[in-house]
C-alpha cells in the first residue's frame, strides 16, 4: 500500500513536472517573434525609390501576416509602396519613394512596420536619409578694367550657369559680392543674374592715397529652397587702383538759373575759379574748342512749361558728352562736377536718374511714380558711374520754402520769368 501511494505521488509530481515544461515551453515559443526591415539604415537621393524587405517570423518559421507601413519625418516623408502582406516566406517587398524636393542636406526619415500576432502588435524600424539632387554650376566673373584711377567706376560681370542634361543659364540666382581693399573687406553686395545667367555689379572707388590692390569675391550659394537644387560656386577677380592726379578726370562747370544770360555774368562766375584750377594742373572741359581760352557749357532754355529741371538735365547730358568727344575724350570718360545753384540740381538728377527718359512732364501727377516721362528713349546719359566728385554751391538741396510768393517775387524781379517749377520744389 505503501509503495503505491508513493508511485502515485512520484506518478503525479512527473505529469505536472511535464505539463509545466510543455507550457512553459509553449509559452516561449509564442514570444519568439522576430521582425525587421531590411536594409535597416539607408542614403536615398529625393524624387528616387528602392527596395525595402519586412521579414516576419515565429519561433524561427517565416510568418504570414497583413502589414501596415507608416512614415515619420520633420517635414515631408515620402511614402510605402506595396508590401501589404508577409508570403510563404515571411517576406514583403515593399517599395520606399522618397520626397520629390528636400531643402536639407540630409532628410532624416523613419520608417514603420507594424504587425499583429495573436492579438500582439510588433513593430520594425528602418531610418532613411534623404538627400538633394544637386546640380553643378560654374560662375565665371570679368571686369571691363584691370587697373583703373582712384573715382573711376569698374563694373565686374558675373556669369552662372549650371549642368542639367547641358549646361545653361541659371537665372534669378543671388549673387554674393565682396570686396577687398589690400586684404581689408569693404563692401558687400548682392545682385540677381538675368535670363542669360549675367549680372553685373559696379565697383566706385575713391580717395585711394597709394596704389591699391582690389579683389572682387563673387559667390553663388549652395541652394536648396527651389524645385531644382544648385551646388554652389564662386570665382574671384582682381584689379589695382592707382591715385587720382590733377588733370585725369577734366572738371565741368555748370552754372545755375539765369547764369549764362551774358558772358560777363558767366565769366564773373566761373573765371577765377576756372584760373586756380588750371594752375594747380587740373583740366577744365571746354565746350567750344573753335575759341581760344575755355568755353564752359551753358543752356538757356526759354522757361517754358516743358522746361524742367530733367529736360534740362538732358540737354546737359548732351552737351557734355558732344565736348568730351571734341577734347579728345570717350564719351563715357570720368569727370568731376562743379555747380552753382541750380546746376546742382541738373547735376543731381544726372547722378541719381541715369538713362531716365525725361521728354515731357505730367501735369497732373498725382505724386506716385515720377512727374516726369518720355518718348521711350533714355535722355540722362551721364550718371553715377561716369561721376567721381560732385560739388554743389548755393543749392536748393532740400527745396525752397513751400509757401514762397511767386507774384511777389515777380514784381522784386521785373526782368525775369519765374517759370511754375521755380516755386514750391521738393526736396531732393
Amino acid at each position: 500500500m505503501g509503495m503505491k501511494y508513493y508511485a502515485i505521488i512520484i506518478a503525479t509530481i512527473a505529469i505536472l513536472s511535464f505539463i509545466f515544461v510543455y507550457s512553459f515551453k509553449k509559452e516561449n515559443e509564442q514570444e519568439t517573434i522576430i521582425i525587421s526591415i531590411y536594409p535597416e539604415n539607408f542614403s536615398i537621393e529625393e524624387g528616387k525609390s528602392m527596395e525595402i524587405i519586412l521579414s516576419v517570423s515565429k519561433n524561427g518559421e517565416p510568418y504570414e501576416t497583413n502589414v501596415s507601413w507608416s512614415v515619420k519625418a520633420s517635414g515631408d516623408t515620402g511614402r510605402v509602396e506595396n508590401g501589404s502582406f508577409t508570403d510563404i516566406y515571411g517576406k514583403a517587398k515593399a517599395r520606399y519613394v522618397a520626397p520629390k524636393d528636400v531643402d536639407e542636406m540630409e532628410h532624416g526619415v523613419e520608417i514603420i512596420a507594424s504587425v499583429k500576432i495573436d492579438g500582439k502588435e510588433w513593430k520594425a524600424y528602418a531610418n532613411a536619409t534623404v538627400y538633394p539632387r544637386l546640380y553643378e554650376t560654374e560662375l565665371y566673373l570679368e571686369s571691363n578694367r584691370r587697373e583703373m584711377i582712384a573715382g573711376e567706376t569698374c563694373i565686374f560681370k558675373a556669369y552662372l550657369v549650371a549642368k542639367e542634361q547641358q549646361w545653361h543659364p541659371l537665372e534669378n540666382a543671388t549673387i554674393i559680392w565682396k570686396f577687398y581693399a589690400n586684404g581689408i573687406l569693404f563692401m558687400e553686395k548682392k545682385s540677381e543674374t538675368d535670363e542669360n545667367g549675367i549680372t553685373e555689379m559696379p565697383l566706385f572707388y575713391s580717395n585711394a592715397i597709394e596704389n591699391t590692390s582690389i579683389v572682387a569675391m563673387a559667390k553663388f550659394e549652395r541652394n536648396l529652397s527651389g524645385e531644382k537644387d544648385y551646388e554652389g560656386s564662386a570665382a574671384d577677380k582682381s584689379i589695382s587702383v592707382i591715385p587720382e592726379r590733377p588733370g585725369d578726370f577734366p572738371i565741368v562747370l555748370i552754372h545755375g538759373w539765369s547764369g549764362s544770360i551774358s558772358n560777363a555774368l558767366i565769366n564773373y562766375t566761373w573765371w577765377n575759379l576756372t584760373k586756380k584750377l588750371e594752375a594747380r594742373g587740373f583740366k577744365v572741359l571746354d565746350f567750344d574748342v573753335t575759341k581760344p581760352g575755355i568755353q564752359w557749357l551753358t543752356y538757356e532754355p526759354d522757361w517754358f512749361e516743358e522746361h524742367h529741371i530733367p529736360w534740362v538735365a538732358a540737354r546737359v547730358c548732351e552737351k557734355i558728352r558732344d565736348a568730351l568727344v571734341l577734347n579728345g575724350y570717350s564719351p563715357n570718360q570720368t569727370i568731376d562736377i562743379v555747380t552753382h545753384s541750380m546746376g546742382g540740381l541738373v547735376a543731381r538728377f544726372m547722378a541719381e536718374h541715369y538713362m531716365a527718359d525725361v521728354d515731357y512732364w505730367n501735369k497732373s501727377w498725382n505724386g506716385k511714380g515720377y512727374p516726369w516721362y518720355g518718348d521711350g528713349y533714355p535722355d540722362i546719359t551721364i550718371g553715377p558711374f561716369q561721376i567721381d566728385d560732385l560739388i554743389v554751391v548755393g543749392t536748393p538741396c532740400h527745396g525752397v520754402p513751400p509757401n514762397i510768393n511767386v507774384s511777389l517775387l515777380r514784381e522784386i524781379i521785373k526782368c525775369a520769368y519765374l517759370p511754375w517749377w521755380m516755386g514750391p520744389v521738393p526736396d531732393m
